[in-house]
């Protein structure tokens, strides 16, 4: 492995630990939205494009086990599977800055109303949160992309 992808690696395998709740959170969604994504091919006969979208959707919870669970050290994970980590991080980005302005509309239209306020700011809040976090695997992520591209050229 070159040395610009062993760091780009150390780098990510480093944000395994200290944000498994957000790799959980962009595996899970993606694990969920493949079975729906089946199940849709399912119910419209095109049984090769449904098992495409489950092998997707197993693939994504067997790294979502992998990642709580351990199963192997970080730099192998991040070795071997960076690219639906990358994928998951940056659907499940998208998904909570959808939501930060959902929750931000939803605010602005109702500012009189006491208890909807403070739902909506409080989703608005970890809506950012998480996106902020998202933003910073991403871009951590698409390092390891570019190493992996610029070595294997």
């Amino acid at each position: 492995m070159h040395p610009q992808t062993e760091s780009a690696v150390k780098a990510v395998a480093g944000t395994l630990l200290s944000h498994s709740t957000i790799y959980g959170l962009a595996l899970a969604y993606d694990r969920e939205e493949f079975r729906l994504m089946a199940r849709k091919f399912e119910d419209k006969g095109l049984a090769h494009m449904a098992e495409e979208y489950h092998q997707r959707a197993d693939l994504a919870a067997g790294l979502h086990h992998a990642v709580f669970w351990q199963y192997v050290t970080d730099d192998e994970l991040i070795t071997t599977h960076w690219e639906p980590l990358l994928g998951a991080v940056v659907r499940r980005e998208a998904y909570e800055l959808v939501e930060k302005e959902r929750a931000g509309k939803l605010l602005a239209d109702n500012p009189n109303d006491p208890t909807y306020r403070e739902i909506w700011r409080w989703e608005r809040d970890r809506a950012t949160k998480n996106a902020a976090k998202l933003a910073e695997l991403k871009i951590k992520l698409t390092a390891v992309r570019d190493a992996f591209r610029t070595s294997s050229v």
